[in-house]
């Protein structure tokens, strides 16, 4: 909660500005690498990568993205860097969204829960708007607890079931 107080819409804004076009014409399409035939894409047709464009693919690891954009990885890396991603947000996003169904998991319907389960989701939200925030504190805390839990369970039933085949 405190992680989204911080966020104010006039920063998404100032990020989505930065969002510059990037023209693809300087870029040698005789040039044929792996995974991308020459020519692929158009031609000489300028493409731009633009943040709402990219942001679609977070969900996906970075070299699937390059693929279904179409653009080599490189060229993908180096525009992410200038529209202020510096690290591609998919495992932060795997990660969140795993804690979400761990909670939801080990936790009981209560009013806490959903609480936190809501949370959750707008840091997901947020990170899918602004990839550059970092987890807060309580976040990686609940994540380590949630990480020990299931770890004793898993080990409670192991022990459990090495009792009953002695």
């Amino acid at each position: 909660m405190e992680l989204l107080a911080y966020v104010t819409m006039s920063s998404l804004d100032a990020v989505r500005e930065k969002a510059l076009k990037l023209d693809y014409d300087s870029v040698d399409q005789g040039t044929q690498m792996e995974g991308h035939p020459a020519g692929a894409g158009g031609g000489s047709k300028a493409k731009t990568l633009t943040f709402e464009l990219v942001s679609q693919h977070f969900s996906v690891p970075i070299n699937q993205a390059a693929r279904e954009l179409n653009v080599g990885l490189t060229v993908l890396k180096e525009r992410c860097r200038e529209l202020g991603i510096p690290r591609w947000p998919h495992r932060k996003l795997q990660s969140v969204q795993k804690l979400i169904d761990d909670v939801q998991e080990l936790g009981k319907d209560t009013d806490l829960t959903r609480f936190v389960v809501e949370s959750l989701q707008e840091t997901k939200k947020l990170i899918e708007e602004r990839p550059e925030v970092p987890l807060d504190d309580k976040t990686k805390q609940l994540s380590q607890a949630c990480y020990k839990e299931t770890w004793k369970r898993k080990r409670g039933s192991r022990v459990n079931t090495q009792h009953r085949a002695s």
